[in-house]
C-alpha cells in the first residue's frame, strides 16, 4: 500500500506540499505554486493507480504487443495511425499558453514516484512481467480516447453504405482493450446495460486541487492532468461540453490519391525484429484499406490529425474557470439512498473487472455486487448553494491497490445507489482527514 501519511522526499518540488486523504480516499493537495501543486497531483495519482496509468498509456499509444504479444500486432498498428504526427509547438500551443508546463510538472511528480516503484514494484507489475517506465509530457498527447469515444458514427455509416468488413475492422481495431489469456468473470456481469464494461479501478479519480488560482475538485481520467468534471468556488462544468468530431471514412481513386508512406516499428514480445508498417497519408487522411481490384483507397479522415486533438488537455488553461462550456449545477436528490433488488440472477449483479483479475487472480475483481438503476461509475452531483453539499461516487474505489481500504469501499454504496460527500472547504477537509501526507523537496 502507498504511503498516505507521514513524510516524503519528493525531486522536482520547490516547497513542501500537504495531501489530506479524506474517509473516502479522496486527496485534497495544497501545494504554494501551480507548478508544485501538479507535481503533487501527478505523485499521489501514481500512488494510488500508477499500473492503470502505465497500462494505458502502452494501450494508448499502441504499444501493447511488446508486452502481451503478437496478438495485438494488428491493434497496435492501427492505433498508431490515428496519432497525431504534425508539429509539436502548434499541438502545445493549441491547449494554451500553460499546458505544456502543466503536463511537464504533472509527469515529473509521475516520474517521481516511478522511481520509487521501480525499486519495489507493485503487485501488478510483479504478476504482469514488466517494470514500471518514466513519462514524458508528450505522452498525454495521443489521440486514442478521443477517437473511441467518437468513432460511433463512422462505425454506423460504414454499415449503412455496406463498406468491406476489412474497413469497419480498421476502425474497431482503434483502441481495443489489453487482456491477459485466462477465464475472467460472466460476460453477463462485468458490463452495464448499455455494453460498457465495468472495471476496476474506474476509469476516473477523485481530486481536490488548492494553489494559488486554483481551486478545484472533481474527477479527472488518473493519467492526466486538472480536473475534467468539477467545480471551484463559482461554477461547475461537465465533460459533456467538450464537442467530439466523429471520424469519417472516404473513398477515393487509388490512381488520384497522392499517398506519403510514413515508416513505423512496433516491438512484438518474443519476437526480436519486431515488425515493420507503413502509414500512408493522403492530403484527406490516412489510407486505412484498399481494393486494387476495384481501384480504390479507404481514407480516414479526422479533427484529431490536426492540431488540438486531446480532449482532456483541451480545459488545461491558466484561470482555473475556463473549462469549455459552464452547466448548471444540479441540487443532490430528495433520495440519496434508493436500494437495488438483488434477484440472485447473474443480469441482477454487476462485477468491476480487473485486467489482471483471471485465471486464479480473481481477488482483484470486485463484487459481484447488486445491479442499481445508475450504473455510471463515477457520479457527480453539485450544489451550489453550499459547495460542501456537493455528493458523488467512484466505483469500486480510489485506489488501485488491493492492500488499500478504498480499492472497493464505494462498490457497496454504489450498487444501493448511495452518493458520499465531495468535501471543499479547508474546514470541512480537516474534519474529515484519514491521513495527512508531506511531500517535501529534495534538496
Amino acid at each position: 500500500m502507498p504511503q498516505t501519511s507521514g513524510t516524503i522526499t519528493v525531486t522536482g518540488l520547490s516547497a513542501p506540499v500537504r495531501v489530506v486523504r479524506d474517509r473516502h480516499g479522496v486527496p485534497h493537495i495544497y501545494a504554494q505554486n501551480p507548478s508544485d501543486l501538479f507535481t503533487a497531483q501527478g505523485f499521489v495519482q501514481a500512488q494510488d493507480r500508477l499500473f492503470q496509468m502505465d497500462l494505458w498509456r502502452r494501450a494508448s499509444q499502441g504499444r501493447l504487443a511488446e508486452i502481451l504479444g503478437a496478438n495485438f500486432g494488428d491493434r497496435d498498428t492501427m492505433t498508431r495511425r490515428i496519432q497525431y504526427r504534425g508539429d509539436l509547438a502548434a499541438e502545445w500551443a493549441s491547449y494554451g499558453t500553460d499546458a505544456k508546463a502543466i503536463a511537464g510538472a504533472f509527469v515529473r511528480g509521475i516520474n517521481a514516484y516511478v522511481s520509487m516503484a521501480r525499486e519495489r514494484p507493485p503487485e501488478e507489475f510483479a504478476i504482469a512481467g514488466w517494470p514500471p517506465s518514466y513519462w514524458f509530457a508528450d505522452d498525454l498527447l495521443n489521440r486514442t480516447d478521443a477517437f473511441v469515444a467518437g468513432r460511433g458514427p463512422a462505425l454506423d455509416r460504414i454499415r449503412r453504405e455496406r463498406l468491406p468488413d476489412v474497413v469497419a475492422e480498421a476502425v474497431r481495431q482503434v483502441g481495443t482493450p489489453p487482456f491477459f489469456v485466462g477465464s475472467g468473470p460472466p460476460d453477463a456481469a462485468t458490463h452495464a446495460r448499455d455494453g460498457r464494461t465495468l472495471s476496476a479501478p474506474s476509469p476516473q479519480y477523485l481530486v481536490h486541487l488548492i494553489a494559488p488560482g486554483w481551486n478545484v475538485i472533481g474527477a479527472t481520467p488518473p493519467w492526466m492532468p486538472g480536473v475534467v468534471i468539477g467545480h471551484d468556488d463559482r461554477a461547475s462544468w461537465d465533460a459533456s461540453s467538450l464537442d467530439i468530431t466523429s471520424p469519417d471514412v472516404v473513398v477515393d481513386g487509388l490512381d488520384r490519391v497522392p499517398v506519403t508512406p510514413m515508416p513505423d516499428f512496433i516491438r512484438i514480445k518474443g519476437r526480436p525484429r519486431g515488425m515493420t508498417f507503413t502509414r500512408d497519408t493522403t492530403p484527406r487522411g490516412i489510407v486505412i484499406a484498399t481494393d486494387r481490384e476495384h481501384n480504390r483507397a479507404y481514407v480516414l479522415r479526422w479533427r484529431g490529425f490536426e492540431p488540438g486533438g486531446s480532449l482532456q488537455l483541451r480545459g488545461l488553461t491558466r484561470e482555473n474557470d475556463a473549462r469549455g462550456v459552464r452547466v448548471e449545477p444540479r441540487a443532490p436528490p430528495p433520495d440519496q439512498s434508493r436500494g437495488a433488488t438483488d434477484s440472485g440472477r447473474a443480469d441482477d449483479v454487476v462485477v468491476f473487472a480487473h485486467v489482471l483479475g483471471v485465471g486464479g487472480r480473481s481477488r482483484f475483481n470486485v463484487g459481484p455486487v447488486p445491479r442499481p438503476p445508475e450504473e455510471e461509475q463515477t457520479r457527480l452531483v453539485f450544489d451550489r448553494s453550499g459547495w460542501d453539499r456537493s455528493r458523488g461516487i467512484n466505483a469500486p474505489g480510489q485506489s488501485g491497490s488491493l492492500a488499500s481500504p478504498h480499492y472497493a469501499d464505494a462498490a457497496v454504496p454504489w450498487s444501493a445507489d448511495q452518493l458520499f460527500e465531495l468535501w471543499f472547504s479547508e474546514d470541512a477537509v480537516r474534519a474529515n482527514a484519514e491521513a495527512t501526507l508531506t511531500l517535501t523537496p529534495r534538496p
